[in-house]
């Protein structure tokens, strides 16, 4: 395995423990005041690397592709916790594999990346596995039942929107780098994200004084691992095309979802699910 693509999957790994951790936590504070101590640590995180390591940034270049992805990412990030915090865990982060076929699109259009046919066909794998987990059952019309259920609920609905909204965010990401080092990108992204939040959450800020946090370990370790999760991507996104890096991202993330729902959550474990999660993994071996 090629040191790029165990990048790849290290950083899946954390994205997925990102995903469970998230949910955990919208038990004890809301998506805002979540998204807000993310953004702070990440403050914290990324000045400490600027103060021991040098960056470089041209503000002009990164300004509008900065800024998207700053409204991009809040936007996103709030409709993703609305999401899982209202359905299986299992049932919703598989609909995000549908960003690699959008991450084929716009990293075609905005970078000029393209895959060999293998690996687009690698990614239409991964995109029907998706559809098999979504089935009631196994059957002829199983296309036709998965969209059907997926119209009919609004957390799927958004967790495609978020899905749409993410294949652009790695692809954003490495226009940014391109006029950025990898900390001052990083730190940028965090406080302009810092402050949009802080202005918009006044109400969730002034209701924190009044409540005892049942556990403030797993919300450290939540914006820990998504910050790791963070910086890894940055580092897949240098080494590998963007379509590959967000194949084996939501592939990992799937396996790990019907576990993580059936582990956590009691979330029924049916043959859809295990012959999905199957046919997720050939669509992963064809794209590396």
């Amino acid at each position: 395995m090629s040191t790029s693509i165990f990048i790849c999957l290290v950083s899946a790994i954390f994205w997925a423990l990102f995903d469970l951790t998230r949910k955990l936590s919208l038990e004890i504070v809301n998506a805002k005041i979540l998204l807000l101590l993310f953004s702070l640590i990440q403050i914290i995180i990324f000045s400490i690397w600027c103060i021991k390591d040098s960056f470089s940034f041209n503000f002009i270049s990164y300004l509008i592709p900065g800024f998207t992805l700053v409204l991009l990412g809040i936007f996103s990030a709030i409709i993703f916790l609305k999401s899982i915090k209202e359905s299986e865990l299992s049932l919703t982060i598989p609909l995000l594999s549908f960003s690699p076929l959008f991450s084929s699109i716009f990293a075609f259009i905005l970078l000029g990346e393209t895959l060999n046919v293998k690996q687009y066909l690698g990614v239409f794998t991964i995109i029907f596995g998706t559809l098999v987990l979504y089935a009631e059952k196994l059957e002829s019309s199983l296309l036709i039942t998965s969209f059907l259920n997926i119209k009919n609920n609004l957390s799927a609905k958004l967790m495609i929107l978020v899905s749409f909204c993410w294949s652009l965010t790695p692809i954003l990401d490495k226009i940014c780098l391109k006029h950025s080092s990898m900390n001052m990108h990083g730190l940028v992204q965090a406080i302009f994200t810092f402050i949009i939040l802080f202005f918009f959450s006044f109400k969730d800020i002034k209701q924190i004084k009044t409540k005892k946090f049942k556990n403030l370990k797993l919300i450290f370790v939540t914006v820990s691992v998504g910050t790791l999760a963070t910086v890894l991507q940055f580092y897949a996104i240098i080494l590998n095309f963007v379509p590959i890096m967000e194949s084996i991202k939501r592939a990992v993330g799937q396996f790990c979802a019907v576990g993580f729902g059936k582990l956590f959550f009691k979330e029924r474990v049916s043959s859809q699910k295990i012959i999905g999660v199957s046919v997720l993994s050939l669509g992963v071996y064809l794209i590396v």
